[in-house]
């Protein structure tokens, strides 16, 4: 018995490492962002195995212009990792969309299609779903951000995920919408918020999900926080992205210090 049951789980670990290399698949190459941008880091580090976590990085319809999208999927493990492939699926649908379209490139409208697709697919809308069915609590938050370099512009829509950017030497912050994509709770017609931005020569940009935020530590074990955050970045902002990278891996790593991560975490910054 005792055998069979370390077979079992055996064979469960490298099924679920498997599955591991299947979604680092879908992570961007370095190269990818350096088309696009002067610097940029990526700090990708799934509670589990695999994770809810993804980000991606989609060139569009000229070599100027790309998508940069971070999602943070219910859950993490399995359950997040599979979630996290449905909202790929869903990607593919809509970017190819995007790409034989002729109009200006919205992120309030992918995360608006995101949430319709969703919620379609789930049957979220489905009477005969009961309020403990575990699929009433399945979606996304999530940031997507736009960026034109031939007409200087950036775009941004969230869904309860922020967009933080140092321009002038102060750090900003663009709240996303209050609203999550893909839930029975999410409103089927609700649409998202969209804020552009005229970017210079420079200017940093930085999308994380809570996990980095949440992360408890410190004396006390309370959340790293917003606050701890910005200041780490206003005080680094002229420092390399390789170096303030370290910083803030640092900085979460001796705050969480023998605390258990608690969720997936994405940390993405890019220079103009």
């Amino acid at each position: 018995s005792k055998q069979k049951i370390e077979a079992d789980h055996r064979q469960t670990r490298d099924s679920i490492e498997y599955a591991s290399l299947i979604q680092n698949a879908f992570i961007p190459d370095a190269s990818d962002f350096d088309r696009y941008f002067s610097e940029h880091f990526c700090f990708w580090k799934p509670k589990d195995i695999v994770g809810g976590d993804i980000y991606t990085l989609i060139p569009l319809r000229h070599e100027d212009e790309v998508l940069l999208m971070v999602i943070d999927c219910t859950g993490h493990g399995v359950p997040g990792a599979f979630v996290s492939m449905l909202v790929k699926a869903i990607e593919q649908q809509i970017v190819t969309k995007l790409l034989h379209q002729q109009d200006d490139i919205s992120p309030a409208h992918i995360l608006t299609t995101f949430n319709q697709s969703l919620k379609t697919l789930l049957k979220q809308n489905s009477a005969q779903l009961v309020q403990d069915d575990d699929v009433l609590h399945t979606g996304f938050d999530g940031g997507i951000l736009y960026y034109d370099k031939r007409r200087a512009i950036v775009r941004f829509a969230g869904a309860n995920l922020p967009l933080f950017y140092v321009h002038q030497g102060e750090v900003r912050s663009i709240k996303g919408d209050r609203h999550s994509v893909g839930y029975f709770a999410s409103d089927m017609n609700y649409h998202f918020t969209e804020h552009q931005l005229s970017v210079v020569s420079g200017m940093c940009f930085y999308l994380t999900t809570d996990g980095y935020l949440d992360q408890n530590g410190g004396e006390k074990g309370f959340p790293l926080g917003k606050r701890r955050f910005v200041q780490t970045l206003t005080q680094h902002q002229h420092a390399t992205f390789g170096q303030q990278a370290q910083v803030l891996i640092n900085l979460l790593a001796n705050f969480q210090k023998n605390y258990e991560q608690t969720d997936d975490i994405t940390l993405i910054g890019v220079k103009i």
